[in-house]
């Protein structure tokens, strides 16, 4: 099984954007596609966002999804300890919490929209790819499923 790192702003775009690739990945994580690993730093970045007096304005962001959502990924995720704090990896230090989450879950892929950390292409054999392409990703492993049954 698949295990990725969706950083907090795709999993926020998710929450709030109904039609997009962020959205899609959350979907087929729900159906148990990928296993989504994620942090306590990761989830309280993506709670901070949500309760932002603009983001709730402009999204009318009820409280009740938004703990729903945070609870979601907090129980159903794959949720590492925190023990591993990797400094100076990224391009943005405020980054490496998530190639820290990335190495303590053992995951394959590090999903992010910022274009910075997506141009390390890769840490200690970790894949740093964008939305799309997860997307494409995990297609072709259900197209392998499918083409072996």
């Amino acid at each position: 099984m698949i295990k990725a790192v969706v950083d907090a702003n795709l999993l926020v775009s998710a929450f709030i954007s109904p039609f997009s690739h962020p959205r899609e990945i959350e979907r087929c994580w729900r159906r148990g596609e990928f296993i989504l690993v994620t942090s306590r730093e990761i989830v309280e970045e993506v709670n901070r966002v949500l309760h932002l007096p603009r983001i709730q304005v402009k999204y009318r962001l009820a409280e009740s999804d938004i703990q729903a959502f945070v609870l979601t990924l907090i129980h159903k995720g794959n949720c590492v300890a925190g023990e591993l704090a990797l400094k100076g990896v990224a391009p943005d230090p405020g980054d490496d919490k998530i190639i820290s989450c990335a190495i303590e879950g053992e995951a394959e892929f590090i999903v992010t929209g910022d274009k910075a950390l997506q141009q390390l292409k890769e840490y200690q054999g970790i894949k740093i790819i964008n939305a799309e392409q997860f997307i494409r990703v995990l297609g072709e492993k259900v197209e392998r499923k499918t083409d072996c049954t």
